[in-house]
């Protein structure tokens, strides 16, 4: 297995800093690629990068990489916009020429994922999992399952206004509000530290349109294998919202962490990253991974976590 760091230009002169391991042993065909979300950075999936390169069903190649205006990546004035993002997306898919690939978006990285399949379809695919994000943030006449933080112009107002005033406040309520069950403190300051090396005017230009995209009318329209994860104790979403992502979803599979947050990735990672390679080796689940509950919701089956893996 090597492990390799390096940056590459997308078409519109942003240098992007990536990281990619290769796994000689792999078993598995599909590459994994993380796409981090709002305000993080790569190294938000420092244990589940490195449990699937370890683990006993590695993919052939796991990315990871530092969207713009993000971590070690370029901060430019232009394009923090989700739709450019996915752009990049497409830009370090071909650079890496990469195939048959199963994209992991945490929060704002299931929107980047949505708009590389609104734009770009299917290309270079076999799959995608999303974790924790409702498929509208705003509240709208037939739908109050988004955000509990940022939902309407006055909530991204008073975001932006902390982001441009108090963003080391910001970076450390940020985590505090994603976390609830206790990490590792010298992690967790990491995790601050990733989040000040972001641009306070790039994450305000960017929520602002996050927060009022719809993707509703998309995802009813997505044709490959999809997992959605969702925290049931997310301070960012109601788990309902972000399990209606899987009821929209054709033939998507819902797992629930029932003791997670927004960051359950981070807080469960073992059981995250056991479900990822599974999923991204079999484009389904094939093994529950211990949970000790099912039930059907309208349209797609819900998978309750075992609790003992926190």
């Amino acid at each position: 297995m090597t492990r390799t760091s390096s940056h590459f230009v997308t078409n519109d002169g942003v240098r992007l800093v990536y990281e990619v391991a290769d796994v000689a042993s792999a078993s598995a065909s599909s590459p994994i690629v993380f796409v981090h979300g709002w305000s993080g950075s790569r190294r938000y999936f420092d244990h589940s990068f490195a449990a699937l390169i370890s683990g006993p069903n590695p993919p052939p190649k796991v990315v990871r990489y530092d969207l713009r205006g993000h971590g070690d990546s370029d901060q430019p004035a232009w394009g923090h916009h989700v739709a450019r993002y996915a752009a990049d997306l497409r830009d370090l898919l071909e650079h890496l020429d990469l195939s048959n690939v199963t994209l992991v978006g945490a929060s704002m990285g299931c929107a980047v994922i949505w708009s590389y399949i609104e734009i770009f379809g299917n290309l270079r695919l076999k799959g995608a999992v999303y974790v924790d994000q409702a498929p509208l943030q705003n509240r709208a006449p037939d739908w109050n399952l988004g955000s509990k933080g940022c939902y309407d112009v006055a909530s991204l107002t008073r975001l932006q206004e902390l982001l441009k005033h108090d963003f080391p406040g910001f970076a450390k309520g940020n985590a505090e509000c994603c976390l609830s069950n206790p990490i590792d403190a010298q992690y967790q300051e990491l995790l601050v530290a990733e989040t000040m090396k972001a641009s306070p005017e790039g994450l305000a230009h960017l929520m602002a349109d996050h927060t009022a995209l719809d993707w509703r009318p998309l995802l009813p329209h997505i044709k490959m294998p999809s997992l959605v994860l969702a925290g049931q104790k997310s301070q960012i979403f109601p788990w309902e919202g972000v399990t209606a992502v899987g009821r929209m979803i054709p033939n998507a599979t819902t797992v629930v962490f029932p003791t997670c947050d927004h960051w359950l990735y981070i807080e469960d990672w073992s059981k995250f990253s056991t479900l990822v390679a599974d999923f991204a080796a079999n484009g389904e689940i094939t093994s529950t991974a211990g949970e000790k509950q099912k039930m059907l919701l309208s349209g797609g089956q819900v998978l309750l976590v075992a609790e003992e893996g926190v």
